[in-house]
């Protein structure tokens, strides 16, 4: 699931022209500069966390900086899928070398198992699909399947509608 929904996020930054980047997004003052940059982060920091190594290069934005983020960008838009489509292999490649889902892991100061880091990077990440979708006009619903899982880790109670699910999950995470 979590290859599907990193190339679903993958599909809308490739999107992004460097006029989307200071659109604001649902987080107060954050806007799409902020949120890609924010992604590229959380990538490198779970990959480090489940492999265990420090995170080598600045957190916020990879070796990208946000002052230099606009003037760095294709003015015609794409690019921006490639960067986080690298880090988000590293990811990736991080949960595959996970040895059980029991295994512990401490992300940003919390020791989790890797069911849980995992629900909640694949949740994270569909919640940012669904802030760039908004920053840029469009209506964003993930499929039922995703947003049930999304639920379920954010509750642990099932609920059948998928457009519940998704506004629950939403609301949770303090988007609505």
């Amino acid at each position: 699931m979590l290859h599907t929904v990193t190339e679903d996020l993958a599909g809308w930054l490739s999107e992004i022209t460097q006029g989307d980047l200071g659109q604001p997004t649902p987080v107060p003052a954050r806007d799409v500069g902020d949120l890609y940059l924010h992604i590229i982060d959380r990538n490198l920091v779970v990959a480090a966390g489940l492999t265990h190594q420090p995170v080598h290069v600045p957190v916020q934005g990879h070796a990208l900086r946000r002052p230099t983020l606009d003037t760095s960008v294709d003015l015609y838009g794409g690019g921006f899928e490639r960067l986080y489509r690298r880090t988000a292999r590293q990811t990736e490649d991080g949960f595959a070398s996970v040895s059980s889902a029991e295994s512990r892991y401490c992300i940003d100061g919390v020791d989790l198992d890797a069911c849980a880091v995992y629900d909640k990077h694949v949740s994270d990440t569909v919640i940012h699909t669904w802030d760039l979708t908004q920053a840029m006009g469009f209506d964003y619903r993930p499929s039922a399947e995703v947003a049930q899982r999304i639920w379920q880790s954010l509750q642990k109670s099932p609920i059948e509608d998928a457009d519940t699910v998704w506004a629950c999950a939403l609301r949770m995470s303090g988007r609505v």
